[in-house]
């Protein structure tokens, strides 16, 4: 029998992820509270594509990072540039992205952690100045590990993060009120806010809770939900801890 489960993550950020949960003979209720919209008119943006001489790595915390940051390279012209650079990419996913824009990339394990890239940057003697776009909401390891060693790392901001336009929201809450979800997905904290203002009829005693990690069970205990299941961080581990679900 096909269990329904509620996921509010942003669609960049669960490609993957998706086409394997729909794997696990669930009905996926994916109602995004989450989007990313690229910042605009940004001198700093400008400024930086103009210095890419000064840098000697880019590195790619995820693909969507990569994509907000090709999209920019494609407005300033600046393909050939950035092919100099050591370009090392988190993941194979990144990598592949990458690879089909023109930038080859480097990723040191297919499915890595920031502290693999950074160690490969120490094994190969990288260290030098790295660029690393991100979004401005959106706190990620690689640049506090660089930091920590002080390695110049500069945090390139070209997205930021926003809730759904109203009348997405209005179509959101209008078909989760026609289901009953028998499982719902926390990934982060800020989910946690999100999820419970978005869906205010949503009764969380009558589901199976999957919570993201430590931190995320610790917001929703904050808020008195109990967690059935509590992942590792990963959206692999969100995926396990729902096929342990009957």
């Amino acid at each position: 029998m096909s269990r329904s489960v509620l996921l509010t993550a942003a669609v960049e950020d669960t490609e993957i992820f998706r086409p394997q949960l729909e794997q696990q003979k669930v009905t996926l209720l994916h109602y995004p509270l989450e989007r990313y919209r690229k910042v605009d008119g940004n001198g700093t943006i400008s400024d930086t594509f103009e210095q890419l001489d000064d840098f000697e790595n880019i590195a790619y915390g995820s693909k969507r990072n990569a994509r907000f940051f090709v999209e920019k390279m494609k407005e300033f012209e600046k393909l050939d540039e950035v092919r100099e650079r050591l370009n090392l990419a988190l993941n194979q996913e990144t990598a592949d992205y990458l690879e089909g824009e023109g930038v080859p990339a480097i990723h040191p394990q297919a499915n890595g952690k920031a502290i693999n890239v950074m160690e490969f940057m120490l094994r190969t003697r990288r260290i030098g100045n790295t660029l690393y776009p991100c979004g401005d909401k959106t706190k990620e390891d690689l640049p506090g590990f660089l930091q920590e060693l002080d390695i110049p790392v500069k945090e390139l901001i070209l997205f930021t993060l926003e809730g759904p336009k109203e009348q997405d929201l209005m179509k959101f809450r209008e078909d989760l009120a026609a289901r009953n979800p028998a499982i719902v997905i926390f990934h982060s904290r800020r989910s946690v806010n999100r999820t419970l203002a978005a869906f205010p009829v949503l009764n969380c005693d009558n589901v199976q809770i999957i919570s993201g990690d430590q931190a995320v069970t610790d917001k929703l205990k904050e808020k008195g939900i109990s967690v059935d299941f509590q992942a590792e961080g990963s959206w692999e581990s969100i995926l396990e801890k729902l096929g342990n679900i009957e």
